[in-house]
């Protein structure tokens, strides 16, 4: 890759990681964020599901799968109302 290539990139990822944080703080559903690896984690009672807002990775129970913040959020409020039907 080129050095305009992979600047490119870097703008892609910023970019969609303040559309994604932006649409998570809109919603109520508690979460962590940590700047180092990029990650935001939501702790539930069926695990921690990871989300990587610059790539649209969700990841939960060591399976990784496509989802942007709009699925990441769908996916926690379906594991939060299955927990709370038990």
């Amino acid at each position: 890759m080129t050095k305009g290539e992979i600047s490119e990139l870097k703008k892609e990822k910023m970019a969609r990681k303040i559309e994604n944080i932006t649409i998570l703080e809109k919603h109520n559903v508690s979460y962590s964020q940590y700047d180092i690896n990029q990650s935001v984690v939501f702790d539930t009672l069926d695990g921690a599901v990871c989300f990587y807002p610059t790539t649209n990775k969700i990841q939960h129970r060591g399976k990784v799968f496509p989802g942007n913040a709009y699925d990441v959020l769908d996916y926690v409020e379906r594991i939060i109302s299955g927990c709370n039907n038990d």
